[in-house]
């Protein structure tokens, strides 16, 4: 079954449940399946082509996505908050004749944007659809093709996940599962929708009856309404939640009567998880890891198991076998280190046009995150930094996550972050960003690494800095932490 078709069955059942509420509008189960009939109409004739779907996050957005589905054609939502130049990366690496978008976004462009398609909907506010162009082109795609989402886009090349209905679904089933998801509940969702995080939350609300309230953290004040509207379930990544603690006593009396507290997209720590705890003692904080090769999700760590192993991402999710390998591909025993691999009927059927970097990443069935891991005695498995991310250091290979967590937690600070830069002698050495303490000092922290780490690893200088170094998805990497590194050294 596709998304969509849960959608139409959910209509039937219970036809004037609340789907989506954005704001002061609601649609139910019954008008939502009617909505994404009439956007599919025009895109019938197509069958398995590439649509492109360019809209802001909310109920319309929603509707689009499923109407390319219920045509039966493809999915690439392009995330509106990306710059120009980094969407025409996904256009030009994707080979997208079509595109559906809405009447805000077509105004926001220029038309020599829109140039480049053969097929162009636009969808108003009022949801009329209009066929400013439209070229029937055959396609040679895969046949399972449902979604494609970009995991880059930025710098680097950016890579197209495809995901099939099965995907979606088999993810979706173990989310409702994990997370005991039903018809009465109703999910606050304040992440981008465009992402695989965002779209995981979508499915499985959707499949499970329930209602998904949308929003965005661009103004606190309308957060802690949302959350004081009868929502039970709340999903954010870890900034979301330290941005929300700025302001305890408003998150407080807003949390009170939500049951779950959902994190995904990074590492949450235990002071979130004490503050979560401290605003509702009866909340369940449920801390999950994933990818967007994955369908959003593989692994998560029961809320009752939240205080002992935060540090960790727990155990897989229902239908997915998680292990971790050397680099021969072996499965390693508890306590070794290796590469986290994963495989289950979540895992994409590969990259869009790109077979040399879908054998790199599948490999006898099994999908290789790049994640480092090691497995615990009890079935837990703990993270160790990206593969990807390992700094070499004249003839040594440094794990800077290790490292940030080793002098954090020595030192007066709410945050570090270790930056490879060039150097002469060394080919690379590390410059420090951290976030102050209320009793930071920089001096102390330049004679804890001279005292306590080799010589190669003491920090050619400590910046100090006030906010995350977030990439446009919201989460912290390698990338992000380099960008902002440079964002600091230009402004000084």
């Amino acid at each position: 079954m596709r998304i969509d078709s849960f959608i139409a069955e959910n209509a039937i059942k219970n036809p004037h449940q609340i789907a989506l509420e954005e704001g002061k509008n609601t649609i139910s189960y019954d008008c939502l399946d009617e909505e994404i009939k009439r956007i599919a109409s025009p895109m019938m004739e197509f069958g398995n082509c590439r649509f492109a779907v360019l809209a802001e996050p909310g109920i319309q957005y929603i509707e689009m996505l499923m109407a390319v589905y219920k045509s039966d054609n493809i999915a690439i939502p392009l995330p509106i908050e990306l710059a120009m130049f980094s969407l025409e990366r996904i256009l030009d690496t994707a080979n997208i004749n079509n595109i559906i978008v809405t009447d805000a976004q077509y105004s926001r462009l220029s038309e020599a944007f829109f140039d480049r398609f053969g097929t162009v909907i636009i969808v108003s506010e009022d949801n009329s659809v209009n066929i400013l162009r439209k070229e029937v082109i055959k396609e040679n795609n895969n046949p399972h093709l449902r979604l494609v989402l970009y995991t880059s886009g930025t710098t680097g090349t950016p890579k197209g996940v495809m995901l099939s209905d099965r995907n979606m679904v088999a993810n979706a089933e173990s989310i409702i599962n994990i997370l005991g998801i039903s018809p009465a509940d109703k999910a606050a969702m304040v992440i981008s929708p465009h992402h695989a995080y965002g779209n995981s939350i979508i499915n499985s609300h959707l499949v499970a009856g329930g209602s998904i309230c949308l929003g965005s953290m661009n103004f606190m004040g309308s957060v802690f309404s949302m959350m004081e509207s009868g929502i039970s379930m709340f999903y954010g990544v870890p900034s979301t939640y330290r941005l929300l603690l700025r302001y305890p006593e408003k998150f407080r009396d807003a949390f009170t009567n939500i049951r779950l507290a959902a994190t995904a997209g990074g590492a949450i720590d235990a002071t979130i998880v004490e503050n979560l705890k401290n605003s509702n003692p009866d909340v369940r904080v449920m801390p999950m890891y994933g990818q967007t090769e994955a369908t959003a999700r593989l692994a998560y760590l029961p809320s009752e198991d939240v205080d002992e192993f935060v540090d960790t991402i727990g155990k897989a999710i229902p239908g997915v076998t998680l292990d971790v390998f050397d680099s021969g591909g072996r499965s390693v025993e508890p306590d070794n280190r290796g590469e986290l691999v994963a495989r289950g009927d979540n895992i994409m059927l590969g990259y869009l046009d790109d077979e040399f970097a879908t054998e790199k990443k599948i490999i006898n069935g099994w999908m290789y995150t790049g994640d480092l891991a090691q497995k615990l005695p009890n079935g837990y498995f703990r993270l160790l930094g990206r593969k990807d991310d390992i700094i070499k250091i004249g003839d040594h290979r440094v794990n800077p996550r290790e490292l940030e967590k080793y002098i954090k937690d020595n030192n007066d600070v709410s945050g570090v972050f270790v930056v490879p830069v060039s150097h002469e002698l060394l080919g690379n050495a590390i410059s420090l960003m951290v976030m102050p303490g209320s009793g930071t000092d920089v001096d102390s922290i330049f004679s804890f690494c001279r005292e306590n780490l080799p010589g190669y690893l003491c920090p050619l200088e400590v910046l100090c800095i006030d906010q995350l170094p977030l990439s446009e998805n919201g989460k912290i990497s390698n990338r992000s932490i380099i960008e902002g590194y440079q964002n600091v050294k230009n402004s000084m």
